[in-house]
């Protein structure tokens, strides 16, 4: 069924709109159209020029030998001011690793590649320096070389990144510090990539210096994990830029260019420069006399790649070593790009172990079988079912009478929540004849007179709002965010119990001391406009939308009648229904996203009055996105109050479905990163429903009349 009557209508659609601005708005928002894992691929020539014009159709991708379906691409040009995010150089000046005079070196030779072009940069940079003491740097990128110069000469303060908790760190090729040498180069680099995936963009990250002393550094598979992921989650290509030979060393850094699968395979020569520059799709340049025209060539054609993404396998368990090829339809061409990637089972969802499927009826039968079982065992087989058909609020109380303990009922309610959003059992449903398309819009024409007129004369009432949170046990700090829990049973949080003022239409909550959550990992449900603007928005603004769709459902049997239920589908573009999600895993991790999405859902009503008794709203979220489940229902009923009967909220239930940020201080920098998906469910009803209103007695000293 379409919408017909929007145009009869539109004052009130006009006027709905102006009503509720506040959950009418929306910024940007992150673009998931890109697969989960990002190449910077680099195609050139025999002579290394660069090969552009390429089409998707010719690359192939390779992972673990097998091809790969590409997500993305998108082909970049050699004109930096076309791009939205151009490409950033990062020079670092290695004071730890050099001599005092080869630093001078290094310094004179970066002054002279930031001053060409009088000073004006094609590439924004920023200037890392690395000594025994910590890292500092530049303020941030920038196009302007002379302001540049005057941090690598030291003549302008830098910002410090890290500085050494202890002793400074001799700046001398000597093997009394090597160790300490190493861990600090290598804590550099990884603070520098941290920095560098909170910038967009490429990055070419040249590193001033013939490396550190990696045959007598530690070999950790877990950072050799870290390096790998950071590296090309900042999208940064690293150099290696030297005016000097590279350490001598029992073998060469070729050798250690194998794969890395396992722990036991891990080397100290691993961590070595030349090996992480090799893959992370950079370079390791031959020792030149003049370093500016090294720093060129590497900076050279940096604007002319190709950018691919993919979704990657699932992994059947943490840190899954996969090897990457891509290779593109022409003869003799050269190929730069990450080699390889470890895979997470946390990159996709993983649900629980499939749970008995059960219906309404067959579930009073188990819970009455349970009356003599301890209450743990009750518990246990409770959680371990699933529901086919909505349990309701009426016939949950009756299960609920049969003498449970506190924690089988709060497993009860649970499986009642979950199961909010299925149809009623069959009983439920009547089998009276589909009413005719005029008949069903002359219904959601009552219920748009009824939004119209019951909503605006609602008067200013009090309500007690009571809300429990069901949230999975929270993890262990070991690989908590690789791999999700094995064990997701929801579990309830203190009961949260707030009074609620219903003010001109909007809700305004007492301020109240919130119950610690178990779960670090998630923010909370919120639910916001139950009285008046989620009906507002989803019955009318949205579903009236030219672009929407409504639909007749079916006819259902409530205590008070007979129920007409129409389902609706509302598409992104028209949507003004807002899903809040906390968080991103940019920076710190504390970054909201919050969607205007596509959703579906259902609208229950009296067909003889057009007053609503239920609504559902089931956002229809992109591929990719941190959220997979963000549903909302909201059960009316008859509130008699004052003498006066009123339709008001008497139950929601809130589930939702997303990834948790799980934040980690690796090498003195703190950032967030998406761990496993975990659902939590609002459970939230309404009572102690009264007017806000005082009155007055006017007391006399005439005698009381008998």
């Amino acid at each position: 069924m379409h919408n017909p009557w929007v145009q009869a209508n539109a004052a009130l659609f006009a006027l709905l709109l102006a009503a509720f601005p506040s959950y009418l708005s929306a910024g940007a928002q992150p673009d998931f159209s890109h697969g989960l894992v990002r190449l910077d691929v680099v195609v050139s020539d025999k002579s290394g020029s660069p090969i552009t014009g390429l089409k998707p159709e010719d690359f192939t991708l390779f992972d673990n030998g097998q091809p790969l379906k590409l997500v993305s691409f998108r082909a970049r040009t050699d004109k930096p001011k076309s791009l939205d995010n151009p490409v950033e150089l990062i020079l670092v000046i290695d004071a730890l690793n050099l001599s005092s005079q080869q630093v001078a070196v290094a310094e004179r030779e970066a002054e002279t590649f930031l001053r060409e072009n009088h000073g004006q940069l094609a590439h924004p940079t920023m200037v890392y320096r690395l000594t025994g003491s910590g890292l500092s740097a530049s303020q941030q990128p920038s196009t302007e070389g002379t302001a540049l110069v005057q941090e690598v000469l030291g003549k302008s303060k830098m910002r410090t990144v890290w500085q050494e908790p202890s002793r400074v760190i001799e700046p001398q090729l000597t093997t009394d510090y090597s160790n300490d040498r190493n861990r600090s180069s290598l804590k550099a680099l990884g603070a520098i990539a941290i920095e560098a995936m909170q910038r967009p963009g490429r990055k070419l990250l040249l590193w001033i210096s013939p490396g550190w002393p990696a045959e007598t550094g530690d070999s950790s598979f877990e950072e050799i994990v870290e390096f790998s992921t950071r590296l090309r989650e900042a999208r940064m290509s690293l150099y290696s830029v030297t005016a000097w030979p590279y350490p001598k060393r029992e073998i060469t850094y070729e050798e250690f260019l194998k794969p890395v699968r396992i722990p036991k395979d891990a080397l100290p020569g691993d961590m070595a420069l030349e090996v992480l520059a090799t893959k992370s799709g950079g370079r390791v340049m031959p020792p030149a006399p003049n370093l500016d025209e090294l720093i060129g060539q590497c900076a050279e054609h940096t604007d002319q790649y190709y950018t691919l993404t993919f979704d990657p396998p699932r992994a059947t368990g943490p840190d899954e070593y996969h090897s990457l090829r891509v290779t593109v339809d022409k003869p003799e061409a050269s190929i730069r790009t990450n080699n390889e990637y470890y895979d997470q089972p946390s990159f996709y969802d993983e649900p629980a172990t499939p749970r008995e499927q059960v219906s309404v009826k067959r579930l009073q039968e188990v819970v009455e079988s349970l009356r003599s079982q301890p209450g743990s065992d009750a518990v246990r087989r409770i959680s371990d079912l699933s529901l086919t058909e909505r349990l309701s609020r009426t016939a949950l109380e009756k299960l609920e009478s049969f003498g449970h303990e506190p924690k089988a009922k709060e497993a009860l309610i649970a499986l009642s929540d979950s199961s909010a959003f299925l149809p009623p059992p069959s009983a439920e449903i009547l089998s009276e004849a589909t009413p005719s398309l005029h008949d069903q819009q002359e219904m959601f024409e009552r219920t748009v007179n009824y939004l119209h007129d019951a909503i605006p004369t609602m008067p200013n009432l009090f309500a007690r709002r009571t809300t429990v949170q069901f949230e999975e046990s929270a993890q262990s700090d070991t690989q908590a965010w690789k791999v999700a829990a094995p064990d997701q049973t929801l579990h309830p949080s203190e009961p949260e119990s707030v009074t609620v003022l219903i003010r001109h239409w909007k809700e305004v909550t007492e301020k109240t001391k919130l119950p610690k959550r178990t779960n670090r990992g998630t923010q909370g449900l919120t639910t916001e406009g139950t009285f008046g603007p989620i009906l507002a928005i989803v019955a009318v603004v949205d579903i009236l939308g030219s672009h929407s769709q409504v639909t007749w459902s079916r006819w259902e049997q409530s205590p008070e009648g007979m129920r007409a239920v129409f389902r609706y589908s509302v598409p992104g573009a028209s949507s003004h229904l807002e899903t809040r999600f906390c968080c991103l895993a940019e920076a710190d991790g504390t970054g909201p996203y919050a969607p205007m999405s596509a959703y579906h859902g259902e609208i229950t009503i009296d067909p003889k009055t057009g007053a609503i008794f239920r609504v559902t709203a089931q956002a229809d979220f992109p591929p990719r996105s941190p959220m997979l489940r963000s549903d909302l229902m909201v059960e009316y009923g008859p509130i008699v109050i004052g003498g006066q009967t009123y339709i008001c909220p008497a139950r929601s239930v809130a589930i939702s479905r997303s990834r948790t940020v799980k934040l980690l201080h690796v090498w003195n920098m703190d950032f967030g990163v998406y761990g496993p998906f975990e659902t939590a469910i609002n459970d939230v009803t309404f009572s102690d429903y009264h007017l806000f209103r005082s009155e007055i007695r006017v007391l006399t000293d005439a005698p009381p009349t008998p």
